[in-house]
């Protein structure tokens, strides 16, 4: 079955991966910082987000050690990748919740600003498509990323990697998983900052139809940078407990 396409960076061709059923949790105490991929989807074997936070958590876990790194690989379904989501929240409460994801289009690292309260007639990895037109019924239409876009881009430029903000999200499961987050954060978990990036489909720079600039090297690298930004409140707000 060929993976579907529409507009929006979330809703073109993705690349999933059969997942690993144990996530990845990183030892000690202190605050959770809980980081998301996306799993199998017809007609592909590997997707490149799942790989990616698992192996962030690891790193960054290295990196700063008295945070905890929770890493789990989301379906690509309509109804179970939000029940898993709300699973992961309910279980951790993250100080941070990260999510990624894979684009066709985007060439480096695309940090999502909103996600839309609207769903697209595309059918998951079990062929089914959405109950109906709108992700929660009577809901707001959007709701805005929390953590900081602005100086993650900022960070990535200062590192050399290409990276752009964006406010489409597409209307498939990388917007749906965004707004159940920031949707989750605002009714049980205010100060949780939740948001959303996007990564070239392959992470494989020269593939036949793939604009990739960045490969796996970047990708962690970045990806690293990316956590340094999001978790600098965390260790302010530590500071302050000495």
């Amino acid at each position: 079955m060929a993976s579907p396409k529409a507009s929006g960076s979330g809703t073109t061709r993705f690349r999933s991966l059969s997942l690993s059923t144990a996530p990845f949790n990183a030892s000690g105490g202190g605050s959770v910082v809980l980081l998301t991929g996306f799993g199998r989807f017809p007609g592909v074997a590997r997707n490149a987000s799942a790989d990616l936070a698992s192996e962030l958590a690891h790193r960054a876990s290295l990196r700063h050690s008295h945070l905890r790194f929770v890493a789990d690989v989301l379906p690509v379904d309509w109804r179970e990748a939000p029940v898993r989501l709300t699973e992961l929240l309910n279980r951790h409460r993250p100080a941070v919740a990260l999510h990624f994801g894979v684009s066709a289009r985007a060439t480096g690292f695309v940090i999502e600003t909103h996600a839309y309260n609207v769903t697209k007639d595309i059918p998951d990895e079990c062929g089914l498509l959405a109950a109906r037109d709108n992700l929660i019924a009577g809901d707001r239409p959007r709701r805005s990323a929390t953590i900081p876009v602005r100086g993650i881009v900022r960070a990535l430029h200062a590192a050399g990697y290409p990276a752009e903000l964006s406010s489409d999200p597409g209307r498939y499961l990388c917007n749906a998983v965004l707004f159940h987050s920031l949707r989750y954060a605002s009714r049980v978990v205010p100060r949780m900052r939740s948001g959303f990036i996007h990564i070239p489909a392959t992470l494989e720079p020269g593939t036949p139809g793939e604009p990739s600039l960045i490969g796996w090297t970047h990708a962690f690298e970045g990806g690293l940078r990316v956590m340094d930004v999001c978790v600098a409140p965390l260790h302010a707000r530590a500071a302050t407990l000495f």
